[in-house]
């Protein structure tokens, strides 16, 4: 799969995506919500991985974004945040993420997901 993955943190979105290569799929990373919208354009993921806390437009506010373009009709949003609380997960969901993953991710649990839409996207 095509994974872009939006994340402030220049060290975790590289690594979060040598973990998602090493899983098999290609990824992209992009630091703000303008690189993030401009990349999901031209690569047109299966996956955005999103951290909320993003500078200068939340990833709440960007996932409404994003999910409101025609071409990402078909892309699968995953939170990547540090935020575990139940307000913050239904946060998320209202946002329009389809699944919400605390920091530090546990590996195990971004491959069974990443598996699970894999299934989705082959089929």
């Amino acid at each position: 799969m095509k994974i872009l993955i939006v994340e402030d943190n220049e060290a975790l979105a590289q690594t979060t995506g040598w973990i998602v290569e090493m899983f098999g799929h290609d990824y992209r990373f992009s630091h703000t919500a303008d690189s993030a919208l401009a990349a999901a354009a031209e690569y047109k993921p299966h996956v955005i991985i999103m951290d909320i806390g993003l500078p200068g437009m939340n990833g709440y506010d960007l996932c409404r974004l994003m999910r409101a373009q025609p071409h990402l009709s078909e892309t699968v949003f995953i939170a990547q945040t540090g935020r575990a609380e139940p307000e913050h997960r239904q946060m998320a969901e209202d946002a329009g993420f389809h699944h919400h993953l605390v920091k530090p991710v546990n590996i195990e649990k971004l491959q069974a997901t990443l598996d699970d839409i894999a299934q989705n996207v082959a089929a």
